[in-house]
């Protein structure tokens, strides 16, 4: 049971996927919402607060909505990364955490989101997960630092 302001972040990461902004979500958007949420573990305040800081990040054109590039990017990205610690599937409150981190870290001119040159890297390092996350705990001080 969400409180009003857990409401409001599950209205905040809902709302990215309404792309045409009509206030409903058609098929494929739904599909997508449902992949994304069904990710979160225990999807209470804090684990929607922290999916929609990693949503702002993978948000290139900043406009509170993904686009089906973005899309597609924002659950390939999940989808992987919720297999890349714990092993269940899921993101937990820590995991989303360590995935804001790396994007931060990978967001090298510091923009706050990710241009298309850094999504491209993203995609590419994600090709091979385990290697991609033992790099980052190796050569990421933000990981290291939540690591810790």
């Amino acid at each position: 049971m969400l409180n009003e302001a857990g409401r409001r972040e599950l209205a905040g990461v809902l709302g990215r996927f309404d792309a045409g902004g009509h206030g409903t979500l058609g098929g494929k958007e739904r599909l997508y919402a449902r992949r994304v949420l069904g990710r979160l573990r225990r999807p209470d305040l804090e684990v929607l607060q922290e999916a929609n800081k990693v949503l702002d990040w993978l948000d290139l054109n900043a406009d509170a909505t993904l686009d089906e590039d973005e899309l597609e990017l924002a659950v390939e990205v999940l989808e992987i990364f919720a297999k890349i610690e714990g092993g269940d599937a899921t993101l937990s409150v820590r995991e989303l955490q360590l995935l804001f981190a790396v994007l931060r870290h990978i967001d090298a001119d510091d923009s706050r989101q990710l241009e298309k040159a850094e999504r491209a890297h993203l995609r590419s390092s994600l090709q091979d997960p385990a290697a991609f996350w033992e790099r980052q705990k190796a050569q990421n001080p933000l990981v290291q630092k939540l690591l810790a």
